[in-house]
């Protein structure tokens, strides 16, 4: 069964009335974290309520309440959601050991309608983790698996390189900053720009930086 995120983008669809009972537990969780994504890209975490998830999945409150015991709960397996889907995503399309770092950067960055809408959820949830140790843990944990791969990355495109942590950090810093930038200005922080700009730092940090 597949268990990524469908791409929830910006439309409202009720489309798991009736089928609930059909899936297994976790999977009915990954549905109604789905749904989460959607609301909470289009209309913000406050919007993200039990009554109005419970109605955009096409079923009783008291069905979101048993799968997840209070709001905190459903963020965290939400945002595990979201980099679940990410990393399907990149393993879908990406051959093992490949050398392609621009195309992981870009598949985390900003660079499509689908990924605006997760990065809405992404900045939403970042700010609710200022004030929640549990939810930044989680955060932290998929930050430093993130980093971890994008070392590898660069480990094989340049064996040389003489501080691939670094390299690493400003990388991802990189795609997190950009992609930010888009969800205000999308008319100067186009995919196109995004690409280039990691394109660019991938030649200037990874392929100049030997020791």
């Amino acid at each position: 069964m597949d268990h990524s995120v469908s791409l929830v983008g910006l439309q409202p669809r009720p489309v798991y009335k009736g089928a609930m009972s059909a899936v297994s537990h976790d999977e009915r969780r990954r549905k109604i974290a789905d749904v989460t994504v959607g609301i909470i890209a289009r209309e913000g975490l406050e919007s993200a309520t039990v009554r109005r998830i419970a109605a955009e999945v096409g079923c009783s409150t008291t069905v979101i309440t048993h799968y997840f015991s209070d709001k905190h709960e459903l963020l965290l397996w939400t945002y595990r959601i979201l980099g679940e889907f990410g990393n399907a995503e990149f393993e879908r399309k990406a051959p093992p050991n490949c050398r392609d770092l621009l195309g992981y950067l870009a598949s985390m960055s900003a660079v499509d309608d689908a990924n605006m809408a997760f990065w809405r959820t992404y900045v939403a949830i970042w700010d609710r983790s200022l004030r929640d140790p549990e939810i930044l843990a989680e955060i932290s944990s998929w930050r430093k698996a993130a980093l971890g791969r994008i070392e590898d990355y660069v480990r094989r495109l340049n064996p040389e390189c003489n501080d691939v942590e670094r390299v690493a950090l400003r990388l991802l810093a990189l795609v997190q900053g950009m992609s930010i930038q888009r969800l205000f200005d999308p008319d100067s922080w186009s995919a196109e720009t995004i690409k280039a700009g990691l394109s660019s730092e991938i030649d200037l940090l990874v392929r100049g930086n030997s020791g």
